[in-house]
């Protein structure tokens, strides 16, 4: 929600939900305050009788995943124990980092300067996952809420089970049985709770009774390479994309992150006004190291593109980032050159989806007195 806030400023202050799912079965994703009364995987029939007047918008994955990643770029500079949890939650190991930061309190402001403001962050410090969510989950944007070791029961007992990591479905089946608070879960026997919902039931008992034993997993970063440009103005002509292409290309491999390096994959993202966002990814059949071979095979897979509207930016991603180009190098000048010629026809090929029309002279009698005997014009096959 606070990723499209960020984009929408003028959906602040108003009930907005984000959906996702096909359309017949779209669930509530996340929703703004405004929005009372609805919550995340609630069915968005009932979300919209609960608030009517709520602004409706689709899901934006890709854009999500990408503030999402620069938030955990920045979360692990901070530490280098981090988890990337689910979308907008990140888990960050804090022990052992108070000296180096000259105490908690500047250790936890570092975490909370790590993500930008715009998305409101908040903190929760606690001796587990769980209890470091909710913790969260429970303040104010812009804060850190710390729950001590003994204090879990305390801090748990008032809060609503949707708090618990489980499925709407089975948070509505808790309040159907009058479970509404995670206090009173944790007051029943396991049993029941087991027997009605399963594992999950279980999982959510042992939370509900302050047990976590669950590890941080750290993220593993992806190697990669990205780089951006907003449009002047929306466009709708091939020939800008490819421009503003070969200038993020020329951006990418200046980069001191490529020096001496190859990509395998490329990927071009441009948000496309009042519509869903345009992706396109193209894999090198060989690794490149440089912006003038990469130019021209995007250019010969982009040729012939229909844009779905006009775009607003453009995004690149080069990935699978190699030390090897996995070509041998030529030792000879004229190899090299004739590497290069039979790239060309393979980017030829793509573009035209058939044989290029490009032929070389073999000689077939060249003593021969007749000229069209001498030669012949032969197909080039790279």
């Amino acid at each position: 929600m606070k990723a499209e806030l960020m984009r929408r400023p003028d959906l602040r202050d108003r009930p907005v939900i984000v959906t996702e799912g096909p359309d017949s079965k779209e669930v509530v994703l996340d929703s703004s305050p405004e929005a009372k009364g609805v919550v995340p995987g609630m069915p968005l029939q009932e979300a919209m009788s609960r608030s009517k007047a709520a602004v409706l918008l689709r899901v934006d994955a890709s854009h999500y995943e990408s503030v999402f990643t620069k938030m955990i770029a920045s979360l692990c500079q901070r530490s280098p124990l981090v988890e990337k949890g689910e979308m907008g939650c990140a888990y960050v190991g804090l022990d052992g980092l108070e000296k180096m930061y000259g105490g908690e309190t500047r250790l936890v402001a570092s975490v909370l300067n790590a993500v930008p403001h715009n998305l409101n962050p908040r903190v929760g410090v606690a001796g587990g996952k769980f209890m470091a969510y909710v913790a969260a989950l429970s303040g104010r944007g812009g804060q850190a809420t710390r729950v001590s070791e003994g204090g879990t029961a305390s801090f748990l007992r008032d809060l609503t089970v949707d708090a618990l990591p489980m499925p709407w479905e089975d948070r509505a089946r808790l309040r159907r049985f009058g479970i509404h608070t995670i206090g009173h879960l944790a007051s029943m026997e396991l049993g029941p709770i087991q027997a009605q919902f399963g594992p999950a039931g279980r999982r959510a008992w042992e939370l509900a009774n302050g047990r976590d034993l669950s590890p941080l997993v750290p993220h593993k970063a992806i190697d990669a390479v990205n780089e951006y440009v907003i449009f002047p103005a929306p466009t709708v002509t091939l020939d800008a994309l490819l421009v503003a292409t070969e200038l993020l290309l020329g951006r990418a491999f200046a980069r001191p992150a490529l020096r001496s390096r190859y990509v395998r994959m490329a990927t071009l993202e441009a948000k496309v006004m009042l519509g869903a966002p345009w992706i396109r990814g193209v894999a090198f059949r060989d690794a490149v190291g440089g912006k003038e071979m990469a130019t021209r095979t995007l250019r010969a897979t982009l040729d012939g593109t229909v844009l779905p509207g006009p775009l607003e930016d453009l995004g690149l991603t080069l990935s699978g980032l190699t030390g090897e180009s996995g070509i041998q190098a030529s030792l000879f000048s004229d190899m090299r050159r004739q590497e290069q010629l039979r790239e060309m026809m393979r980017q030829m090929e793509v573009r035209l989806r058939a044989k290029p029309p490009v032929f070389k002279v073999k000689d077939i009698e060249p003593w021969s007195r007749i000229p069209e005997r001498r030669q012949a014009l032969v197909q080039f096959d790279p």
